[in-house]
């Protein structure tokens, strides 16, 4: 019981944010969710350069500055994509891979 106040109380970090997002993605669109995978996997290096592991190496603060744009812009174009994929999903269009005839 202590253990589960303790989880709720404690901050998420970056990386668990990130898993929930991803998490979110594969539930929201099924099959589709591969068509995001090169953005997923710009904002994972952003974030794990951003947020190094315990006694991992911090980035200096303008090489931590121009990650954070990089990432920002990554995010603006994850964001785009998805509510183009969530809009082919509701509709029941065919996604990417159905239109380039992969499955």
């Amino acid at each position: 019981m202590k253990d589960e106040a303790q989880k709720k109380t404690q901050p998420v970090g970056a990386r668990s944010q990130l898993g929930h997002l991803e998490q979110a993605i594969r539930t929201e669109l099924g099959a589709l969710h591969t068509a995001v995978e090169p953005l997923l996997v710009e904002v994972r290096a952003d974030v794990n350069a951003l947020h190094p592991e315990s006694g991992g190496t911090r980035l200096a603060p303008k090489e931590q500055e121009s990650r954070q744009d990089k990432l920002l812009g990554v995010l603006n174009e994850l964001e785009d994509v998805l509510e183009a994929l969530q809009l082919a999903v509701r509709s029941g269009r065919p996604g990417p891979a159905a239109a380039s005839g992969e499955e």
